[in-house]
């Protein structure tokens, strides 16, 4: 039985309490066995009091990566020693049910498989590193490259475990939700793809939510319904981009094993290969020409 901690931030009505609370709770039952006795949920009446509180964490832990979490409805992290969920009632309250019960159950799934602070701080993998000394990327974007392929890694094993368990209908519908293009996904497109070094960074953002489309189409009854999905997410991006993005997510299934670390290793060997190396290459033979 794991032990859920609540506390809340601002005036939360008591059901929608025990709403989340059966939600996480059922899902750990579920789950079993897995390990896990404690998790802190983090209850936020607005979503700008989550932003600013993950914002102070930020500063207080000295996270080195950038924020990229801004839009989250919920989020987990473990940089305390203990699983946490913090939640936004304002934002996740505007979803369907489905969709919600997807977010909720999608964190549960973090807490269980990444729940220390070992699944938050990584060394850098050697061809990043590589990478960044053949192309003189600076310290900050690599932290920045590291923290975007490591959520896509998580959610892919996260998905994957949801699966497994045999949560299919929330996690089509969270998946669905997440690969809708936002308008911020333009925004950052259309400012972005001018630079080869941004470029990367826009496409690796979307890894997260592409990852969570590959692990779902491992199931032979969700392959169409989701494939479709998943190319109207990367519609905005052009046909070479797009093609990229269905390379490297097509060998997450095979590749991607139990040892999270080991993981984003090979996903940082894929995104190196297929992407970084391609993209900065050819910027450098645009000057060399």
């Amino acid at each position: 039985m794991v032990r859920i901690l609540v506390s809340k931030f601002g005036d939360i009505q008591s059901e929608t309490v025990d709403s989340i609370f059966s939600v996480m709770e059922e899902c750990y039952n579920r789950l079993e066995p897995h390990g896990l006795s404690l998790v802190d949920l983090y209850l936020f009446e607005r979503s700008s009091s989550l932003e600013a509180f993950v914002s102070q964490e930020y500063t207080r832990l000295g996270v080195a990566s950038s924020r990229f979490d801004e839009d989250f409805y919920a989020r987990h992290d473990a940089w305390r020693g203990i699983p946490r969920i913090s939640i936004s009632i304002e934002r996740i309250q505007s979803l369907a049910e489905l969709t919600r019960t997807g977010i909720l159950r999608h964190e549960v799934g973090h807490s269980i498989l990444h729940g220390s602070p070992e699944y938050y701080i990584f060394p850098i993998p050697h061809l990043l590193l590589e990478a960044s000394e053949r192309f003189d990327l600076p310290s900050q974007y690599l932290n920045d490259l590291l923290y975007l392929i490591s959520i896509a890694v998580k959610d892919f094993e996260v998905t994957h475990l949801l699966l497994s368990g045999r949560y299919i209908e929330d996690q089509v519908a969270y998946a669905e939700s997440v690969l809708k293009v936002s308008q911020d996904d333009l925004t950052a497109w259309e400012i972005g793809k001018i630079k080869p070094q941004a470029k990367i960074l826009c496409v690796v953002s979307r890894l997260k939510d592409f990852s969570c489309a590959s692990a779902l189409m491992s199931d032979e009854r969700l392959r169409e319904k989701i494939g479709m999905k998943l190319l109207e997410g990367m519609n905005y991006f052009p046909e070479d981009i797009s093609m990229k993005i269905l390379t490297i997510i097509s060998k997450l299934p095979s590749i991607l094993q139990a040892d999270t670390l080991k993981n984003i290793d090979e996903m940082a060997r894929i995104i190196v290969e297929e992407l970084v190396e391609p993209t900065l290459r050819e910027k450098e033979s645009t000057r060399t020409g």
